[in-house]
């Protein structure tokens, strides 16, 4: 494989597989609650879990990364995710169940960080669009993670999970083989220099900004660190970044809320001629891998806060509607909703990148990482007060996520980024003008 576009491509297939395994814990949470009779809280709890060692260690993984890249962890991730999910089927107990999660948050939590800085070293100036192409295939496994789970138990039972490790194990040894010609074109692109700006470079380089690509940066997957380019070089904007985590955090507590409680409302509207539950959950999941792929090229033409705003406004109705609407409504308002909300994923992610240009990974980390697991937290205050409120008066509730998502949002400010857009789309527009 050769050539910036291929591991980028390759990095998007094992962001794929690792996500599949996480995202197909929530498809397993009904038969979880009739094996062990557990109560709505005590599911949260397993999404507690799950996203506190996949997410909330993160950034401690991208210090490291930062430090020096640790290619490897591209290719073990996903495997130790495949294995935790797979030892759910054996579990026999209700502690087995949450250590099996621990096990694949640990391997989601060693992928993100280097994967994400990896995808970043390989954008050119199209940050946004590079990203969107690594995180969709995050988003198309956990889209389809639900539906891999539902069938492999269905057909083998619950130990069937373990034929998931096949892929990841396949994905390892091919990312593995991998790795020596992504450090050496690494290191070759970095001898040549600069990257040409304002596209997806031809071969992986060292993650310059739009306008300059001095070499030596640290953004490979394998190895060799250097000297941060100049337009990397800048400070962080610490009260930015704290802003952002505050808006992926009430994004992701929404998300975790709709993955983890919705089914079981809908499955209240729908009776026993509804769709199930893996059904549900693929469309909410596939409808944001396609907003991810809008999402980030829109965000490269108008701007990334300007994409961020509007997902957080359309959030508010689409969530009102998809509570208190009718079951016939369910899928499309849940399309609706995944598509506005996960459509953001990459756009904040170089959001946090450029208010932390310094440490891509650990930004990484903070943005995949600890914010999306303040919303498995989240979560599991969302199951608690299920149990005593009622499944309908809590996701009534949740609607007040997006409305603060969006007033934090409205407080970021505007990256750098989006007034470099600004200012080349003006020069642009007045140049007619002047001939």
């Amino acid at each position: 494989m050769k050539g910036a576009l291929g591991y980028l491509l390759l990095l998007s297939l094992a962001h794929l597989i690792t996500d599949l395994n996480q995202g197909g814990m929530p498809a397993l949470l009904p038969q979880l609650k009739e094996s062990y009779g557990l109560t709505y809280a005590q599911l949260g709890v397993v999404l507690l879990v799950l996203n506190i060692t996949s997410s909330l260690i993160q950034p401690l993984f991208g210090y490291w990364s930062d430090k020096r890249p640790q290619g490897w962890l591209v290719a073990a991730g996903p495997l130790l995710a495949a294995v935790g999910l797979a030892l759910v089927g054996y579990a026999r107990s209700y502690e087995g169940v949450l250590l099996a999660a621990i096990l694949c948050g640990i391997g989601v939590a060693l992928f993100h960080p280097e994967g994400a800085r990896s995808a970043r070293g390989v954008s050119g100036g199209q940050r946004a669009t590079a990203m969107s192409i690594f995180s969709v295939g995050g988003n198309l496994g956990f889209a389809l993670g639900p539906v891999a789970a539902t069938a492999v138990v269905g057909l083998w039972g619950p130990q069937g999970l373990a034929w998931l490790v096949l892929p990841a194990g396949l994905l390892a040894a091919g990312m593995v083989a991998a790795l020596p010609g992504m450090d050496r074109l690494e290191q070759a692109t970095a001898r040549r220099g600069a990257t040409t700006p304002g596209r997806m470079p031809g071969t992986r380089g060292p993650g310059p900004a739009a306008g300059s690509a001095p070499a030596g940066s640290s953004a490979g997957s394998g190895g060799g660190t250097g000297p941060a380019p100049a337009d990397e070089a800048g400070k962080t904007n610490w009260l930015a970044e704290v802003l952002l985590i505050g808006v992926v955090g009430t994004r992701s507590w929404l998300q975790f809320g709709v993955l983890s409680l919705m089914p079981f409302l809908y499955l209240e509207k729908a009776g026993p001629h509804g769709v199930s539950t893996g059904v549900l959950l693929f469309v909410f999941l596939a409808a944001g891998a396609v907003g991810t792929l809008v999402g980030g090229p829109l965000a490269d033409r108008i701007g990334t806060r300007t994409v961020l705003i509007g997902s957080m406004a359309v959030l508010i109705p689409l969530h009102w509607g998809l509570v208190h609407g009718p079951a016939w409504a369910t899928l499309p308002l849940l399309a609706a909703t995944g598509f506005a909300l996960v459509a953001t994923f990459s756009i904040t992610l170089v959001m946090s990148q450029d208010f932390m240009p310094r440490y891509v990974a650990v930004a990484s980390g903070l943005n995949t990482g600890f914010s999306i697991g303040l919303g498995g937290i989240g979560a599991a205050a969302l199951g608690a007060l299920a149990d005593r409120w009622g499944l309908e008066t809590t996701l009534s509730v949740m609607v007040l996520l997006p409305v603060i998502g969006l007033l934090l949002t409205l407080l970021v400010p505007v990256p750098e980024r989006d007034r470099q857009q600004r200012r080349a789309g003006a020069a642009g527009r007045a140049r007619p003008a002047e001939t």
